[in-house]
């Protein structure tokens, strides 16, 4: 999916499904538009409800293992970059 291991994918999906604090992730940059490469990082977009963030990434950066991640919150964002990535991103998790 997106060019990142199934496992990895699922591994990631049940993190975000149990952590009470993961509203939203937008999967955005070379693996949301399809022109990703074997070298490609997993560029993430997260709504989370919570000051303390280096834990979380962590903890995703454990379940990618050999991919490279770059992480960025939501609420951290400037207008035009948030509207960047709703425009080119793909949602790969929200809590209902």
């Amino acid at each position: 999916m997106y060019g990142i291991n199934s496992k990895v994918y699922d591994e990631l999906l049940h993190y975000f499904e149990i952590n009470p604090k993961v509203k939203k992730v937008i999967l955005f940059g070379s693996r949301a538009k399809g022109n990703e490469s074997i070298n490609s990082d997993i560029d993430l977009c997260i709504d989370y409800l919570d000051e303390g963030r280096g834990t979380i990434v962590e903890e995703i950066n454990g379940i990618i293992g050999v991919y490279s991640c770059d992480i960025v919150f939501l609420d951290s964002l400037n207008e035009e970059i948030k509207k960047q990535i709703s425009r080119d991103g793909i949602t790969i998790y929200e809590k209902i």
